[in-house]
């Protein structure tokens, strides 16, 4: 005689209240690392997730605190591909690109938009990427603690 298989929880709600909960306290401590301003924070990330994004899947390669991609391997975004991904008005991502800019953080290349290698290296950069990775984790232990299984790793 086989054992039916356990009935699932709906927890979809509170789920989605730890999401909340744990990605706007690591927006909040991540912005605050960069001078405090959300806004600068999401154009910032933007960017240099845009310029990376095609590295995602590579297991092992640039993954270490460390371990930065270098500019050979950051591909630009166009400012226009970064307005319609943020879901911004144009005139306000401009505003902070160009303060980015002044600020030597953001370079514009041929292409678009670049954050070089060397920003990650800033002492406040490696505090920030640790302060995400403890972020990571709580929201890892809070999904775990109502229940949230992650399976086996692929």
């Amino acid at each position: 005689m086989s054992v039916p298989p356990p009935k699932s929880v709906d927890n979809r709600r509170v789920l989605a209240r730890i999401m909340t909960h744990e990605v706007l306290r690591g927006l909040a401590a991540m912005a605050r690392s960069g001078g405090g301003d959300m806004i600068q924070f999401l154009v910032f990330s933007g960017i240099w997730s845009a310029n990376t994004q095609h590295l995602l899947g590579m297991k092992g390669r640039y993954a270490e605190q460390n371990d930065i991609p270098p500019d050979s391997q950051r591909r630009p975004i166009p400012q226009e591909d970064l307005v319609h991904m943020l879901c911004m008005p144009e005139d306000i991502v401009a505003r902070y690109v160009e303060t980015l800019e002044a600020d030597g953080i953001v370079e514009r290349v041929p292409g678009g938009l670049v954050v070089p290698a060397a920003v990650f290296t800033r002492p406040a950069m490696l505090d920030g990427n640790n302060e995400l990775y403890a972020r990571v984790m709580s929201l890892v232990s809070a999904l775990r603690g109502v229940g949230f299984s992650f399976g086996e790793p692929a």
